[in-house]
C-alpha cells in the first residue's frame, strides 16, 4: 500500500502544469520534498531485507591476505600461523557463503566449499569438515568481519606410500658401476669395480659418453660430489619428514660444519698449514675413494638437532612426481629473523603478492630489493639469474619443484633428473665469483666439482642428483 500510494502521489506531482502560476511554485517545492522522500523510502525498503543483519553481504564478500598491508588474514595451518596466503569469501545473504582457499591445500591452487555462517555479537562465525576435489580432508573453524578474518585448517592429505620420516642413508661400500677400460679393445666402457661408494645421504646416477675423459668425470660425480654431500648432508640434518598434512618437516642443525679436524671458520687459504689439511682430506677421503661412515659419525658427533619450522615447505604427488612446494614469504621472514635484520613488510607482502598474481619479472625485482636489505648470497644469486632460468625457478616457486622419487632395495630416492638440472648446470658460471668470494676453499670447490660438471655437460646423457632415505 505504501508503494501504492507514493507512486501515485509521484504522478500527481508530475503533472501539476495544469495549475495556477502561485499553485505551481509551492507544487515545485512539494514535488522536491517528495522526490527526496520517494528514494529515501526506496532505499529504506531495500535495507530493510537486511536490517536484522550485522554486516551487509557486500561488506563481508572480498579477498582476505596475509600479505595485505594492514594483514586482513590470521591464518593457521595445523595449528601454525601460515603467512603469504589469501582466502576470496562470498555470500548473497549472509546465512552461507563460499570460501575459496587460495594456493592454501598442497597442490591446489583453489579450494572452493560452501559455509553456513553464525552470527555472534560482532562477527560471524562458520566451522565444518569437506573433502578437496583432490581428496584432502580439510576441517575448518572461521570468524569474520569485514575487516579481518580468523581461519584455521586441519588437513589430511590423500593416503600416499611416501607419508613417511625418513633418515639420511649411510655410507655403505662395494662393488659397483664404473667406467672401466677395455684392455683388448683399449675403449672406455661401463664395467664394475670394487670398492664403490653404494650408498650416501647424497644420491647419484649417471650415464655419460664414452670419451677419453669419462672416467674422471664419472668419478668426479660419483665419488668427489656424491662423497662430499654424503660427508656434509648429515651435518646439516638428521632426518626428513614428509607429514600426513603435507608439511615437511625435519631435524635440522646450525652448528658449525666442518671438514676432517677443523671447523668451516678454522680453515685459512693463507695459512698453508691449515690448507695441507684441507688438501688431504680431500685427496685421501674423496679423490682416493677412502672416505667411511666413522668419518662421518665423528663429524656428527655431539652435533644438537632442533625440529624444523612448520610451514616453511609442503609436498604433493602427481603424475607419479613428488612436488617440494616452498613458501617463499615464510622463508624469507624466517631468514630475516634468524639473522637478526628487520626488512620492510610492504616487500615481503609485495614478493607474496607477485607470486599470487604470476608476476615473475616483478618477483625478479623485488627478490633484487630485499637482497639490498639482507646481502644475502643465495637471494643475490637468485636475483641475478638470466631470465629462462628464473622462470623455471618461478614455475617451482608456483607448482612446486617437481622431483622423482623411487624405492629400490628398501632406500627412497628423492632427486632432480637432467632435464631439471639444465637451467642450474648453464647458471654455474655465474657462481664461480661467489665462489671465490667464501673464504678459504671456495676456489677450490669450484674447480673441483662444479667447473667440471659444467664443462662437460654435453656428454652427460643422464644425471639424477638429489637425497638417498630410508625408512625411520
Amino acid at each position: 500500500f505504501d508503494k501504492l500510494l507514493f507512486f501515485y502521489l509521484f504522478i500527481w506531482v508530475g503533472n501539476f502544469r495544469y495549475l495556477d502560476i502561485k499553485t505551481k511554485k509551492r507544487m515545485k517545492t512539494l514535488r522536491k520534498l517528495l522526490l527526496v522522500a520517494c528514494a529515501a523510502f526506496f532505499f529504506t525498503s531495500c535495507e530493510e531485507t537486511y536490517n536484522n543483519k550485522l554486516f551487509w553481504p557486500g561488506e563481508l564478500s572480498q579477498e582476505y591476505g596475509s600479505y595485505i598491508k594492514p594483514s586482513t588474514l590470521d591464518l593457521t595451518y595445523s595449528g601454525e600461523k601460515l603467512i603469504g596466503k589469501s582466502v576470496s569469501f562470498i555470500t548473497e545473504d549472509s546465512k552461507k557463503g563460499t570460501l575459496t582457499l587460495n594456493d592454501v591445500i598442497p597442490g591446489e591452487k583453489e579450494t572452493s566449499f560452501r559455509v553456513e555462517l553464525l552470527e555472534k555479537e560482532d562477527n560471524y562465525t562458520f566451522s565444518g569438515e569437506t573433502v578437496s576435489a583432490a581428496g584432502a580432508t580439510v576441517t575448518y573453524t572461521g570468524a569474520i568481519t569485514p575487516k579481518t578474518m580468523k581461519l584455521d585448517l586441519n588437513v589430511t592429505m590423500p593416503q600416499s606410500q611416501w607419508m613417511n620420516s625418513y633418515l639420511l642413508s649411510e655410507l655403505t661400500r662395494g662393488r659397483g658401476k664404473d667406467v672401466v677400460r677395455n684392455q683388448e679393445t683399449g675403449q672406455y666402457e661401463w664395467g664394475e669395480a670394487d670398492n664403490q661408494l653404494l650408498t650416501a645421504a647424497l644420491y647419484t646416477d649417471m650415464d655419460l659418453e664414452m670419451v677419453k675423459d669419462a672416467g674422471s668425470l664419472y668419478a668426479t660425480v660419483s665419488t668427489l660430489i656424491k662423497g662430499m654431500g654424503g660427508y656434509l648432508l648429515p651435518q646439516l640434518l638428521r632426518n626428513i619428514n614428509l607429514e600426513s598434512d603435507g608439511n615437511i618437516t625435519a631435524e635440522y642443525t646450525t652448528d658449525e660444519m666442518q671438514l676432517g679436524e677443523q671447523k668451516f671458520s678454522e680453515i685459512n687459504m693463507d695459512d698453508p698449514e691449515s690448507m695441507q689439511q684441507v688438501s688431504m682430506f680431500i685427496m685421501m677421503k674423496l679423490m682416493f675413494n677412502t672416505l667411511s661412515a666413522e668419518d662421518i659419525a665423528a663429524a656428527t658427533q655431539g652435533r644438537a638437532y632442533a625440529p624444523s619450522p612448520r610451514g616453511l615447505a609442503h609436498w604433493y604427488v602427481k603424475n607419479d612426481l613428488l612436488y617440494v612446494k616452498l613458501n617463499l614469504p615464510a622463508i624469507i621472514s624466517q631468514a630475516i629473523q634468524g639473522q637478526g635484520k628487520t626488512v620492510d613488510g610492504n616487500l615481503i607482502a609485495g614478493i607474496a603478492d607477485a607470486i599470487l598474481k604470476a608476476n615473475p619479472f616483478l618477483l625478479k625485482t623485488l627478490l633484487g630489493a630485499v637482497n639490498e636489505s639482507l646481502d644475502n648470497s643465495l637471494l643475490s644469486m637468485i636475483a641475478n639469474m638470466d631470465y629462462q632460468s628464473f622462470q623455471m625457478f618461478f614455475s617451482w616457486i608456483k607448482k612446486g619443484i617437481p622431483m622423482h622419487i623411487e624405492k629400490v632395495n628398501g632406500h627412497t630416492h628423492i632427486y632432480l633428473d637432467r632435464a631439471a638440472l639444465s637451467p642450474i648446470i648453464a647458471f654455474i658460471p655465474n657462481l664461480q665469483p661467489v665462489m671465490e668470494g667464501i673464504p678459504n676453499f671456495g676456489p677450490m670447490l669450484y674447480d673441483s666439482y662444479l667447473g667440471p660438471l659444467y664443462d662437460n655437460w654435453s656428454i652427460i646423457t643422464k644425471l639424477d642428483l638429489g637425497l638417498d632415505l630410508v625408512d625411520n
